[in-house]
């Protein structure tokens, strides 16, 4: 068929007659009209963005509403590559300028997999890394990346994007034979935001997750499955990269002790606390000295997940997940000053505490039961440790991290 005869309609009597089409700019203008949507930014707007993990969306808040009765969800945006199926948006990184945001594609969701890439429980499948503008929420680039990117960090000038790969599966499969053993480290990517590319891959260790940079960038420092830290070298051409274990007990890749988890970075010192899942420990490795400090360790029970300074390096708040506290550390001398109990506000499951607000104020995330909606806390700080809820909003399923955007840009 030609495009004159697509442009044409039959008449009564079997004669073909031309259709006018309207130029398509003037049909677009008039019938497709360019909208902007709640979630949308302008330049000076600031939100804060909410991963929600099993459901395959990002919440927005307008941040000038915090502390008050019209603190609610802005809007909730889809996101992934596959909409007929769950991918698994896991953590966030956000450009500086907030002209971008940056999420982690895990692949790694139990129970999904009916669409085209197949069933994604087992994370066999790569992750990707895709790249949001924040002026309207649609898809800029992508990237693939390896099995189950764990988290991920963008430097000071928004040039460049840090991804590790909580590949719990290659630990499995190099201890049980399915691989060689050597195999077992997963990698360190390191990707151009402009252009979205990798850089040659990095080995790391055994199932990295959090990762924080230095205050000055110079190193990367990533909790590492195998009750180890991860200290990478950034100003070689090539990272160097320097394991240290986080206590005179630690057990292997195979058969942890502690699961460091996630990493808080002094912003002062550049002390890193290592919060390990299965001991319930805070451990501190030295940023000065280059070693773990055992006298240091903070026993806080339960399982500590991502806390968050103030910016005087003198405090940190450390969310700790089964028992569902923040403890305040005092970290001059490692000292829990207070425990924050967060279940009389309804949070289930704290995965992250991040201050705003001159450390005024705590955003906290609550993954809640898994099944149904987590929640977002507002907390008031107090001087003397405790705080007050201020706000209490619903987002998406199992919620996993909480950034704030300032588009200057």
């Amino acid at each position: 068929m030609t495009a004159l005869a697509a442009c044409q309609q039959q008449s009564g009597d079997g004669v073909f007659v031309p259709i006018e089409v309207p130029p398509l700019r003037f049909a677009l203008s008039e019938h497709f009209p360019a909208r902007a949507q709640p979630g949308d930014m302008a330049l000076g707007d600031t939100r804060l963005l909410v991963t929600n993990s099993l459901e395959d969306t990002v919440s927005l808040f307008d941040l000038a509403t915090m502390g008050t009765p019209s603190f609610t969800e802005v809007a909730r945006i889809p996101v992934g590559l596959q909409p007929v199926e769950l991918e698994g948006p896991h953590h966030a990184a956000i450009d500086p300028a907030g002209e971008f945001y940056y999420l982690a594609i895990s692949n790694n969701v139990t129970g999904a997999g009916s669409g085209p890439h197949g069933a994604h429980g087992t994370g066999t499948a790569d992750g990707y890394v895709l790249k949001y503008r924040t002026r309207d929420n649609e898809l800029e680039a992508f990237v693939r990346v390896d099995r189950s990117p764990g988290d991920l960090v963008v430097s000071g000038d928004g040039r460049t994007l840090y991804v590790t790969h909580f590949d719990l599966l290659r630990v499995t499969e190099a201890v049980s034979g399915m691989r060689p053993a050597e195999e077992i480290d997963a990698r360190l990517l390191i990707i151009d935001t402009q252009t979205m590319t990798r850089k040659p891959g990095i080995v790391l260790c055994p199932a990295p997750h959090g990762l924080r940079l230095s205050p000055d960038e110079k190193a990367l420092y990533v909790a590492c499955y195998s009750d180890e830290l991860a200290i990478v070298d950034l100003t070689p051409s090539l990272p160097v990269v320097t394991r240290v274990k986080v206590a005179p007990n630690a057990g292997s890749g195979g058969n942890p002790i502690h699961e460091p988890y996630a990493v808080t970075v002094s912003p002062t010192s550049g002390d890193v606390w290592i919060s390990s899942l299965r001991s319930g420990n805070v451990q501190l490795y030295d940023a000065a000295a280059k070693a773990i400090v055992p006298a240091r360790n903070v026993f806080v029970g339960g399982a500590p997940v991502f806390g968050s300074f103030t910016a005087d390096g003198r405090l940190l708040y450390m969310p700790t997940q089964q028992l569902d506290v923040i403890a305040v550390i005092r970290a001059a001398d490692s000292e829990v000053l207070k425990t924050i109990a967060l279940r009389p506000h309804g949070c289930l499951n704290v995965h992250e505490v991040r201050l705003v607000d001159s450390d005024r104020r705590a955003l906290v995330v609550c993954e809640g039961n898994h099944r149904d909606p987590g929640t977002l806390l507002v907390l008031d700080l107090r001087p003397d440790g405790t705080a007050a809820l201020l706000n209490k909003a619903t987002v998406g399923i199992f919620p996993d991290y909480v950034g704030v955007v300032r588009r200057t840009r």
